[in-house]
């Protein structure tokens, strides 16, 4: 009947082809268009939230009256005010409020973690993992050097793996092979497996930080493909940056040039790996600097020798945080605001750590605020 009304329309069998072709070409694109829709929908929610907690401490309007204040007290009000919850004891021990800093820090990336939605989530949790790592590190030394089980416990901040009752177990162990045993129970076996921390501890930190490189890589890779570029942007940024602070603090403290190279990521973005390893091969730090001429660190050069370490971490982690924020704007509605909200949260800390201090110990508000990361500045 149908081959009837066809023929009496005169419809040819090419016409067919491209009406058929067309309306396929109209369903895909209505896919895609519903898959953006999806993906959008997913992180309205936790983008609301990243915003409505946002990254306060990277900000001038927020930190330079703190600075010129010169008052603990308002810092520790603008901290409360800000979803802080620090103790009394915190106020009065600087130690104990850059510990709790990093605690109140790590609880913010937990709760960005789980409000993460499930296309971006293995990622986030890989992230989280350098922090696991950290701590799993900080047991091992802790262990080795005999300290106390309060001065151990002092140290550990509960993350994703390394978490409260993990800790416990790791502060509660008797030898150095049961504080291994227990974070191998916790997930880091392939990074322990055939390493002993007695023999060589940089080595085992070059395997932890390996390993946690290569979680990141994987989870990239699975990132839903609507939000996979960015990240795989985001995620080669941050390996150029982590090598230049490597290589650099390396080439100042005169590292073995083998244990350096070992000591280095896989390519980032910019940075290929053969370029790096040249660059550890240099004369010294002028020389290998020049190296970056063509790529977006070029900048680093003019100053780099002058430079302190501190100052040259400083430069970097603005670049983490230029980068984050191009990031974010190019993909405002999608991943970009977990994303910088992370790197914030991390230099956060960072401008926390060196605002307290600096106003403990009387420092010049100018010293200070040449120290702090502001976006505002970037």
């Amino acid at each position: 009947m149908l081959e009837g009304v066809i023929d009496s329309l005169g419809i040819t069998n090419f016409v067919l082809v491209i009406v058929g072709g067309s309306l396929l070409i109209v369903v895909l694109l209505v896919m895609s268009y519903f898959k953006v829709l999806l993906s959008i929908a997913s992180f309205t929610y936790p983008n609301a939230k990243y915003r409505a907690i946002g990254n306060p401490f990277l900000s001038n309007s927020v930190l330079s009256p703190l600075v010129e204040g010169n008052n603990l007290n308002e810092v520790y009000q603008e901290l409360e005010d800000r979803g802080y919850d620090l103790s009394k004891e915190a106020t009065l021990d600087q130690n104990e409020l850059e510990r709790e800093l990093e605690s109140e820090t790590m609880s913010f990336m937990r709760r960005a973690y789980r409000n993460c939605p499930l296309s971006a989530k293995e990622f986030a949790g890989a992230w989280l993992l350098r922090f696991d790592v950290r701590m799993a590190k900080r047991a091992l030394k802790s262990k080795m050097t005999g300290d106390s089980r309060e001065d151990m416990s002092e140290k550990l901040i509960p993350v994703r793996r390394v978490d409260e009752k993990v800790i416990d177990s790791l502060v509660n162990a008797r030898d150095l092979q049961e504080v291994i045993d227990i974070l191998k129970e916790a997930g880091f076996e392939e990074p322990l497996q055939g390493e002993d921390p007695t023999e060589d501890m940089y080595s085992l930190e070059v395997s932890f930080d390996r390993y946690v490189y290569q979680r990141i890589q994987k989870s990239v890779k699975n990132v839903e493909s609507e939000e996979r570029p960015p990240v795989k942007y985001f995620f080669g940024r941050y390996v150029d940056v982590k090598n230049l602070k490597i290589l650099i603090r390396g080439l100042r403290e005169g590292v073995d040039k083998e244990q350096l190279k070992k000591a280095l990521l896989p390519s980032g973005r910019e940075l290929e790996r053969w370029k790096l390893e040249s660059m550890v091969e240099s004369s010294g730090l002028e020389e290998a600097l020049v190296e970056l001429e063509g790529t977006s660190y070029a900048e680093i050069r003019r100053d780099a020798a002058t430079m302190g370490p501190f100052e040259i971490e400083k430069y970097l982690d603005k670049k983490m945080i230029q980068m984050a924020s191009e990031v974010m704007s190019q993909n405002v509605l999608s991943v970009g605001p977990l994303l910088r909200f992370l790197v914030g949260k991390e230099v956060e800390l960072r401008n926390l750590n060196i605002l307290s201090r600096g106003l403990r110990e009387k420092m010049p508000s100018e010293s200070i605020e040449a120290l702090l990361v502001m976006e505002d500045r970037v």
